[in-house]
């Protein structure tokens, strides 16, 4: 197990460095000697999942890695059928829109769209964020039942700032809001400064969901209120909602 552990740690640190990997920094991050980090990555390439570059001697993302991938996007139709309308809301509220699906405790962004504001913040697609702090975390936690949430939380979880949730309670309440009001949000929660709103949506057909946020910082409203925000992400929920045949926002 542990061989298949740190396997599975190397391609995570692919993915973190931007698609291409060296033996040193397998080396340090696995902390196992250069000779065994090489022994590690010459066997993911034989099976396929890496292959290495015979000019740079590094590392990148093999056929097998490739297939996978390409499987993994037939089954997420529904994050293909949002790309358009997340570049739409993007337009519409002039800030950055992302789209996550939960991963145990954690929210892995797969995409996010641009808006036309000066300052934009955005997290690029494959970092993971703490779902309790989170929006996109909080509105996918709340498609889940009460008991499946406080077991995802048994052990506490770290705070990213000083206005994450600091018990599971706390949390508890935020999901009940959450499901009140249709929609979840994390201020400051995450990130100093960055406010972000989410929804989610359901496939019923595939059992699989995904969450569609939009961020912004908080100086962008100082002298206005961000509820047109609100609205622009509760008109694409309805709208996107009903089409893929989410029963929870069919009007």
């Amino acid at each position: 197990m542990k061989s298949i552990e740190k396997a599975v740690s190397a391609l995570q640190l692919l993915v973190d460095s931007g698609g291409e990997l060296r033996v040193g920094d397998t080396s340090r991050h696995l902390k196992v000697t250069r000779s065994s980090a090489s022994r590690l990555l010459a066997s993911l390439a034989g099976g396929g999942l890496l292959e290495q570059d015979p000019a740079t001697q590094r590392y990148r993302a093999g056929i097998l890695a490739v297939q996978l991938a390409a499987s993994f996007h037939r089954n997420f139709d529904l994050v293909e059928q949002a790309q358009k309308e997340m570049e739409e809301l993007a337009r519409k509220t002039e800030h950055t829109v992302w789209l996550g699906v939960l991963s145990g405790a954690e929210v892995v962004v797969l995409k996010t769209a641009r808006g036309s504001q000066p300052i934009q913040f955005t997290v690029e697609p494959g970092h993971r964020l703490p779902a309790h702090a989170a929006a996109m975390g909080k509105a996918l936690l709340a498609v889940k039942s009460d008991a499946e949430i406080k077991n995802l939380f048994a052990t506490p979880a770290e705070p990213a700032t000083k206005r994450t949730v600091a018990s599971v309670d706390d949390l508890m309440r935020e999901i009940a809001m959450s499901r009140l009001r249709g929609y979840s949000v994390s201020n400051q929660e995450l990130f100093e400064g960055v406010k972000s709103i989410s929804v989610a949506f359901e496939d019923q057909h595939k059992g699989m969901n995904i969450a569609i946020s939009v961020s912004y910082p908080l100086f962008a409203f100082e002298s206005a209120s961000d509820q047109p925000v609100v609205d622009a992400l509760l008109l694409f929920a309805h709208d996107f909602g009903t089409r893929i045949g989410d029963k929870r926002w069919i009007k």
